[in-house]
Protein backbone atom coordinates (compact mmCIF):
# COMPACT_ATOMS: atom_id res chain seq x y z
CA UNK A 1 0.00 0.00 0.00
CA UNK A 2 1.58 3.32 -1.05
CA UNK A 3 2.32 5.82 1.69
CA UNK A 4 -0.28 8.58 1.94
CA UNK A 5 0.64 12.18 1.33
CA UNK A 6 0.44 14.71 4.14
CA UNK A 7 -2.51 16.25 2.32
CA UNK A 8 -4.38 12.94 2.32
CA UNK A 9 -3.64 12.47 6.04
CA UNK A 10 -4.87 16.00 6.76
CA UNK A 11 -8.18 15.62 4.96
CA UNK A 12 -8.74 12.23 6.64
CA UNK A 13 -8.31 13.84 10.07
CA UNK A 14 -5.07 11.99 10.89
CA UNK A 15 -1.84 13.46 12.25
CA UNK A 16 0.08 15.29 9.53
CA UNK A 17 2.85 17.88 9.11
CA UNK A 18 1.37 21.21 8.12
CA UNK A 19 4.82 22.37 6.93
CA UNK A 20 4.64 19.87 4.06
CA UNK A 21 5.63 21.69 0.82
CA UNK A 22 2.43 20.71 -1.01
CA UNK A 23 0.25 22.03 1.79
CA UNK A 24 2.35 25.18 2.17
CA UNK A 25 1.87 25.87 -1.55
CA UNK A 26 -1.88 25.27 -1.27
CA UNK A 27 -2.16 27.68 1.66
CA UNK A 28 -0.19 30.31 -0.24
CA UNK A 29 -2.53 29.96 -3.21
CA UNK A 30 -5.53 30.20 -0.86
CA UNK A 31 -4.19 33.46 0.61
CA UNK A 32 -3.97 34.98 -2.86
CA UNK A 33 -7.56 33.92 -3.57
CA UNK A 34 -8.70 35.42 -0.27
CA UNK A 35 -7.15 38.75 -1.20
CA UNK A 36 -8.98 38.76 -4.53
CA UNK A 37 -12.28 37.78 -2.89
CA UNK A 38 -12.08 40.22 -0.01
CA UNK A 39 -10.97 43.17 -2.12
CA UNK A 40 -13.74 42.68 -4.67
CA UNK A 41 -16.47 45.26 -4.08
CA UNK A 42 -18.72 43.90 -6.82
CA UNK A 43 -20.77 41.19 -5.12
CA UNK A 44 -21.38 39.19 -8.29
CA UNK A 45 -17.68 38.96 -9.09
CA UNK A 46 -16.87 38.24 -5.45
CA UNK A 47 -19.39 35.40 -5.29
CA UNK A 48 -18.06 33.98 -8.55
CA UNK A 49 -14.54 33.90 -7.11
CA UNK A 50 -15.86 32.08 -4.06
CA UNK A 51 -17.49 29.52 -6.36
CA UNK A 52 -14.16 29.01 -8.12
CA UNK A 53 -12.36 28.57 -4.77
CA UNK A 54 -14.64 26.32 -2.72
CA UNK A 55 -14.77 22.58 -3.37
CA UNK A 56 -18.44 22.64 -4.35
CA UNK A 57 -21.22 25.21 -4.21
CA UNK A 58 -24.85 25.59 -5.17
CA UNK A 59 -25.99 27.93 -7.91
CA UNK A 60 -26.88 30.69 -5.47
CA UNK A 61 -24.67 32.06 -2.69
CA UNK A 62 -23.61 35.37 -1.21
CA UNK A 63 -20.46 35.99 0.82
CA UNK A 64 -19.69 39.31 2.45
CA UNK A 65 -16.19 40.68 3.04
CA UNK A 66 -14.09 39.38 4.66
CA UNK A 67 -13.95 35.60 4.66
CA UNK A 68 -10.97 33.51 5.80
CA UNK A 69 -10.10 29.88 5.10
CA UNK A 70 -7.05 27.59 5.03
CA UNK A 71 -7.47 25.95 1.64
CA UNK A 72 -10.98 26.56 0.33
CA UNK A 73 -11.17 23.29 -1.58
CA UNK A 74 -12.35 21.43 1.54
CA UNK A 75 -15.45 23.64 1.84
CA UNK A 76 -18.77 22.54 0.31
CA UNK A 77 -21.93 24.62 0.55
CA UNK A 78 -25.44 24.00 -0.77
CA UNK A 79 -27.99 26.26 -2.39
CA UNK A 80 -28.68 29.76 -1.03
CA UNK A 81 -25.64 29.90 1.22
CA UNK A 82 -25.04 33.22 2.99
CA UNK A 83 -22.01 34.31 5.02
CA UNK A 84 -22.04 37.71 6.67
CA UNK A 85 -18.96 39.80 7.48
CA UNK A 86 -15.72 38.38 8.91
CA UNK A 87 -16.46 34.65 8.91
CA UNK A 88 -13.63 32.13 9.36
CA UNK A 89 -13.76 28.60 7.94
CA UNK A 90 -10.61 26.65 8.84
CA UNK A 91 -10.92 23.75 6.43
CA UNK A 92 -8.05 21.35 6.96
CA UNK A 93 -10.83 18.75 7.11
CA UNK A 94 -14.06 18.95 5.11
CA UNK A 95 -16.62 21.59 6.05
CA UNK A 96 -19.95 20.52 4.56
CA UNK A 97 -22.89 22.93 4.72
CA UNK A 98 -26.39 22.16 3.42
CA UNK A 99 -28.99 24.27 1.62
CA UNK A 100 -30.40 27.57 2.86
CA UNK A 101 -27.83 28.11 5.59
CA UNK A 102 -26.85 31.46 7.08
CA UNK A 103 -23.72 32.46 8.97
CA UNK A 104 -24.03 35.70 10.92
CA UNK A 105 -21.04 38.04 11.31
CA UNK A 106 -17.86 36.69 12.88
CA UNK A 107 -18.92 33.01 12.84
CA UNK A 108 -16.00 30.62 13.10
CA UNK A 109 -15.96 26.99 11.94
CA UNK A 110 -12.78 25.25 13.12
CA UNK A 111 -11.90 21.80 11.80
CA UNK A 112 -8.24 22.28 12.82
CA UNK A 113 -6.85 20.91 16.07
CA UNK A 114 -3.56 20.00 17.76
CA UNK A 115 -2.40 17.08 19.89
CA UNK A 116 -3.07 17.43 23.60
CA UNK A 117 0.32 16.00 24.55
CA UNK A 118 2.89 18.83 24.64
CA UNK A 119 5.70 16.80 23.06
CA UNK A 120 3.57 15.87 20.06
CA UNK A 121 2.26 19.39 19.81
CA UNK A 122 5.80 20.83 19.71
CA UNK A 123 6.75 18.35 16.99
CA UNK A 124 4.68 20.20 14.42
CA UNK A 125 2.08 17.46 14.03
CA UNK A 126 -1.50 18.63 13.66
CA UNK A 127 -4.86 16.98 13.13
CA UNK A 128 -8.52 17.81 12.78
CA UNK A 129 -12.08 16.60 12.40
CA UNK A 130 -14.76 17.51 9.83
CA UNK A 131 -17.72 19.80 10.50
CA UNK A 132 -21.10 18.98 8.96
CA UNK A 133 -24.05 21.39 8.93
CA UNK A 134 -27.51 20.32 7.75
CA UNK A 135 -30.09 22.24 5.74
CA UNK A 136 -31.79 25.45 6.91
CA UNK A 137 -29.33 26.14 9.71
CA UNK A 138 -28.80 29.63 11.13
CA UNK A 139 -25.64 30.27 13.15
CA UNK A 140 -25.72 33.46 15.21
CA UNK A 141 -23.04 36.11 15.31
CA UNK A 142 -19.75 35.36 17.05
CA UNK A 143 -20.46 31.65 17.42
CA UNK A 144 -17.70 29.04 17.31
CA UNK A 145 -18.13 25.49 16.03
CA UNK A 146 -15.27 23.22 17.08
CA UNK A 147 -13.84 20.19 15.20
CA UNK A 148 -16.05 17.14 14.76
CA UNK A 149 -19.43 18.81 15.29
CA UNK A 150 -22.47 17.86 13.22
CA UNK A 151 -25.62 19.99 13.31
CA UNK A 152 -28.88 18.61 11.98
CA UNK A 153 -31.46 20.34 9.80
CA UNK A 154 -33.20 23.52 11.02
CA UNK A 155 -30.82 24.07 13.93
CA UNK A 156 -30.50 27.63 15.26
CA UNK A 157 -27.34 28.58 17.16
CA UNK A 158 -27.63 31.57 19.48
CA UNK A 159 -25.16 34.42 19.12
CA UNK A 160 -21.88 33.98 20.95
CA UNK A 161 -22.28 30.23 21.44
CA UNK A 162 -19.45 27.71 21.56
CA UNK A 163 -20.69 24.46 20.07
CA UNK A 164 -18.63 21.56 21.43
CA UNK A 165 -20.80 18.58 20.45
CA UNK A 166 -23.28 17.50 17.80
CA UNK A 167 -27.03 18.18 17.89
CA UNK A 168 -30.00 16.70 16.01
CA UNK A 169 -32.62 18.38 13.84
CA UNK A 170 -35.00 21.13 14.97
CA UNK A 171 -33.34 22.52 18.09
CA UNK A 172 -32.24 25.94 19.30
CA UNK A 173 -28.89 25.84 21.08
CA UNK A 174 -27.00 28.57 22.88
CA UNK A 175 -24.35 29.19 25.51
CA UNK A 176 -20.78 28.16 26.28
CA UNK A 177 -20.84 25.26 25.95
CA UNK A 178 -23.99 25.34 23.85
CA UNK A 179 -27.03 23.50 25.18
CA UNK A 180 -30.54 22.93 23.86
CA UNK A 181 -32.94 25.60 25.08
CA UNK A 182 -35.86 24.91 22.77
CA UNK A 183 -37.24 22.39 20.32
CA UNK A 184 -38.51 23.89 17.08
CA UNK A 185 -42.06 22.78 16.34
CA UNK A 186 -42.44 22.70 12.59
CA UNK A 187 -45.66 24.11 11.13
CA UNK A 188 -48.46 21.55 11.04
CA UNK A 189 -49.78 20.35 7.72
CA UNK A 190 -52.01 22.88 6.00
CA UNK A 191 -55.66 22.46 6.87
CA UNK A 192 -57.88 20.85 4.25
CA UNK A 193 -60.55 23.01 2.57
CA UNK A 194 -63.20 21.34 4.75
CA UNK A 195 -61.22 22.09 7.93
CA UNK A 196 -60.73 25.69 6.81
CA UNK A 197 -64.51 26.13 6.38
CA UNK A 198 -65.14 24.49 9.75
CA UNK A 199 -62.77 26.99 11.35
CA UNK A 200 -64.70 29.83 9.70
CA UNK A 201 -68.00 28.46 11.05
CA UNK A 202 -66.55 28.07 14.55
CA UNK A 203 -65.43 31.70 14.51
CA UNK A 204 -68.80 32.90 13.24
CA UNK A 205 -70.65 30.86 15.87
CA UNK A 206 -68.77 32.75 18.59
CA UNK A 207 -69.81 36.03 16.98
CA UNK A 208 -73.45 34.89 16.73
CA UNK A 209 -73.49 33.92 20.42
CA UNK A 210 -72.11 37.33 21.38
CA UNK A 211 -74.79 39.10 19.30
CA UNK A 212 -77.59 36.90 20.70
CA UNK A 213 -76.52 37.72 24.25
CA UNK A 214 -76.69 41.42 23.43
CA UNK A 215 -80.13 41.02 21.83
CA UNK A 216 -81.52 39.05 24.77
CA UNK A 217 -80.15 41.67 27.18
CA UNK A 218 -81.89 44.41 25.15
CA UNK A 219 -85.20 42.45 25.15
CA UNK A 220 -84.93 42.03 28.91
CA UNK A 221 -84.43 45.76 29.35
CA UNK A 222 -87.52 46.43 27.24
CA UNK A 223 -89.61 43.99 29.27
CA UNK A 224 -88.43 45.61 32.49
CA UNK A 225 -89.48 48.98 31.10
CA UNK A 226 -92.95 47.65 30.13
CA UNK A 227 -93.66 46.61 33.69
CA UNK A 228 -93.34 50.26 34.65
CA UNK A 229 -95.29 52.08 31.90
CA UNK A 230 -97.39 49.27 30.31
CA UNK A 231 -96.15 50.16 26.82
CA UNK A 232 -96.88 47.28 24.45
CA UNK A 233 -93.70 46.91 22.38
CA UNK A 234 -93.77 43.29 21.15
CA UNK A 235 -96.89 43.48 19.01
CA UNK A 236 -97.62 41.43 15.89
CA UNK A 237 -97.08 44.59 13.83
CA UNK A 238 -93.62 44.92 15.41
CA UNK A 239 -92.78 41.33 14.50
CA UNK A 240 -93.91 41.80 10.91
CA UNK A 241 -91.77 44.92 10.69
CA UNK A 242 -88.72 43.02 11.97
CA UNK A 243 -89.23 40.24 9.41
CA UNK A 244 -89.63 42.85 6.66
CA UNK A 245 -86.31 44.44 7.66
CA UNK A 246 -84.67 41.02 7.67
CA UNK A 247 -85.97 40.29 4.18
CA UNK A 248 -84.51 43.55 2.88
CA UNK A 249 -81.19 42.89 4.59
CA UNK A 250 -80.66 39.51 2.92
CA UNK A 251 -78.33 39.90 -0.07
CA UNK A 252 -78.40 36.31 -1.32
CA UNK A 253 -81.93 35.17 -2.30
CA UNK A 254 -80.92 31.53 -1.90
CA UNK A 255 -80.52 32.11 1.85
CA UNK A 256 -83.67 34.18 2.40
CA UNK A 257 -86.00 31.37 3.47
CA UNK A 258 -83.53 29.92 5.98
CA UNK A 259 -82.79 33.33 7.48
CA UNK A 260 -86.49 34.22 7.70
CA UNK A 261 -87.28 30.94 9.50
CA UNK A 262 -84.34 31.48 11.85
CA UNK A 263 -85.66 34.93 12.80
CA UNK A 264 -89.18 33.56 13.27
CA UNK A 265 -87.74 31.11 15.81
CA UNK A 266 -85.89 33.98 17.45
CA UNK A 267 -89.09 36.05 17.69
CA UNK A 268 -90.94 33.04 19.08
CA UNK A 269 -88.39 32.83 21.89
CA UNK A 270 -88.87 36.55 22.48
CA UNK A 271 -92.60 35.95 22.92
CA UNK A 272 -91.86 33.21 25.44
CA UNK A 273 -89.63 35.61 27.39
CA UNK A 274 -92.46 38.15 27.40
CA UNK A 275 -94.95 35.57 28.71
CA UNK A 276 -92.59 34.63 31.55
CA UNK A 277 -92.33 38.30 32.53
CA UNK A 278 -96.14 38.57 32.65
CA UNK A 279 -96.28 35.62 34.97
Amino acid sequence: MPERSEKEKMIAGDLYFSADPELAADRKAARKKQILINHEDDSKRRNQRVKETFGSVGDSLHVEQTIRFDYGYNISVGENFYANYDCVLLDICPITIGDNCMLAPNVKLYTASHPLHPIKRKSGLEDGKPITIGNDVWIGGGSVIIPGVTLGDNVVVGAGSVVTKSYPDNVVITGNPAKVIKTIELDPEEATPLEQQQDIIDDLDWQVVELLEKRIAAVSNILQTKTNDDTDFFTSERYEKILSHVQKAVTNPAYEEVIQETFKDLLRHTQEMEEKFRD
